[in-house]
């Protein structure tokens, strides 16, 4: 899923707003992308691209991380998954996000919270 999308308000902040903390974002179809430096885990210093649907940030920075869009080569040994906005080859995954540190900017929050989700994946069999 590809193409020329101009985002406006809350999607274009929160590209702004991302790209600020060190995960320049990036619009694609109905989805926007940035990419995490796995720091721990079967991906440890892996750059994972990985994503969130633009209609979920409507709200930003009012809202949290919850659906997050990976690769499908990306595994989770427990995970609510679905295909909502993905093009082949990704799926996106539900993860509660209970962090509510007000005092971290919104944008800081939600790409430690990816980067806690990516920490977790199990390693691809080969």
């Amino acid at each position: 899923m590809s193409g020329t999308v101009v985002l406006t308000g809350a999607a274009q902040q929160f590209v702004d707003d991302m790209t600020a903390v060190g995960a320049p974002a990036r619009a694609d179809g109905h989805r926007i992308l940035y990419d995490v430096m796995a720091v721990h885990g079967a991906l440890a210093g892996q750059v994972v691209t990985t994503g969130v649907s633009v209609s979920e940030v409507q709200s930003w920075p009012a809202v949290p991380p919850h659906w997050i869009h990976l690769p499908d080569s990306v595994t989770f040994t427990l995970t609510n998954m679905d295909d909502t906005d993905c093009p082949p080859g990704w799926k996106r995954h539900s993860r509660e996000f209970n962090y509510t540190d007000t005092s971290v900017p919104p944008a800081l929050a939600w790409l430690r919270h990816v980067r806690g989700f990516v920490s977790t994946a199990i390693p691809t069999a080969a």
